[in-house]
């Protein structure tokens, strides 16, 4: 196969080896031989060598002297500083969309519009797409939060995001379905509760963090990530309890 021509091969070459790593295409510990992906790509080894120390700068793979270069895992300590940093950003940015656009008829039918299209994606089982509307969930709530600086912080993340989300589902660790997980922040916007959406926003990202610390220990992922579970078991954002007032 070949790669259309944009700005630069490198820049080519970066976005198809990003992407297919975090499809899980190339899973953690492959080898990403130079060599194998000059001739798959159709472009020259010294623009693959450029393109895999760049992911190396991101942490996507690792080089070793003699060795070669490799996916990198996703080890505990990674997924815990994602989903905490996640849990203090999305939520309150999840309340400023519903303050800012007052959960007007544009954001409900945007937010039920990506919540169908999780359905769709989760009722014909593939994963790629799964994850895909999964992030698009989320995105699309923070699209009407009119704060470019957080959106722009989540979204150098985003990699590394959609890196999480799917190994969520691939270890299968989001105990409830997708559907279920998500509609009752559909019917917080519905409601235009902003204070509610914030909480469930957040109960969401560090429940779908804890449950994968705990999924990554009993698979032995990460030796270490028992330990850091118990570690950091109180290092979460705090979940407010929004329930019925005396």
């Amino acid at each position: 196969m070949s790669l259309p021509r944009p700005e630069t091969l490198t820049t080519a070459a970066i976005v198809h080896l990003r992407d297919a790593i975090v499809r899980g295409e190339f899973p953690p510990g492959f080898k990403l031989s130079e060599q194998a992906l000059s001739a798959r790509l159709a472009i020259s080894r010294g623009t693959i060598r450029e393109a895999l120390r760049a992911l190396s700068d991101t942490g996507l793979v690792q080089t070793f002297p003699h060795r070669g270069v490799f996916v990198s895992p996703l080890t505990a300590r990674t997924a815990w500083e994602i989903s905490s940093f996640r849990a203090l950003l999305e939520p309150y940015g999840a309340r400023l969309a519903i303050e800012t656009s007052h959960a007007d008829a544009a954001m409900i039918g945007a937010v039920e519009q990506a919540h169908r299209r999780l359905l769709d994606a989760a009722t014909n089982g593939d994963l790629d797409a799964i994850v895909n509307a999964d992030m698009g969930f989320h995105a699309c709530i923070l699209s009407f939060c009119n704060h470019e600086v957080l959106r722009e912080h989540l979204s150098d993340i985003q990699t590394l995001t959609r890196r999480l989300i799917l190994y969520t589902k691939v270890y299968e660790s989001d105990l409830e379905g997708e559907i279920e997980s998500h509609a009752p922040m559909v019917a917080a916007v519905n409601a235009g509760d902003a204070l509610l959406l914030e909480a469930l926003v957040r109960a969401h990202v560090i429940r779908a963090g804890k449950q994968l610390l705990e999924k990554m220990a009993d698979r032995e992922v990460d030796e270490g990530a028992r330990q850091l579970d118990r570690a950091l078991a109180t290092s979460w954002p705090t979940v407010v309890d929004l329930g019925p007032e005396d």
